[in-house]
């Protein structure tokens, strides 16, 4: 069985490397892990789907943070890449709601928890992706 920690860990930080190798690896892991979402929900692995969403979102994120040298360790860094994003880079509002959304399928690092639907997965499913070109359109 496939758990929300053991998605989290397959995709921690490289080791050390240039910047261009943790671009490169976020951006993989990004969508490595989007891939395995439908995968997951055919297995019945509901919160692994869930949570592998969310890890294709936050490491969209990571390496758009790597390749402009802003901090990524937290899921306060990323909100911030996001706004950084916006505000300094003329990004979309869209990257805001749309990581948000992404953010609200963490399964690992939440303090409440909100009924999944594997339909939910589903549906957001095309923002996520939708999200993650819109980042990689930005470098």
């Amino acid at each position: 069985m496939i758990t929300p920690t053991a998605i989290a860990a397959a995709i921690a930080a490289p080791d050390a490397g240039s910047l261009q190798d943790a671009v490169a690896h976020y951006r993989a892991a990004s969508w490595r892990s989007l891939a395995q979402v439908d995968d997951l929900l055919e297995q019945g692995e509901l919160e692994a789907s869930s949570q592998a969403l969310w890890e294709a979102a936050a490491c969209g994120v990571k390496a758009a943070a790597a390749r402009r040298g802003l901090p990524y360790a937290t899921s306060w860094d990323l909100g911030q890449v996001i706004n950084y994003l916006i505000d300094h880079e003329d990004g979309s509002i869209d990257l805001n709601t749309n990581f948000f959304i992404a953010h609200s399928f963490d399964r690992v690092d939440r303090e409440w928890e909100i009924p999944l639907l594997d339909s939910e997965v589903i549906y957001c499913r095309e923002p996520v992706t939708a999200f993650l070109k819109m980042l990689e359109a930005m470098d």
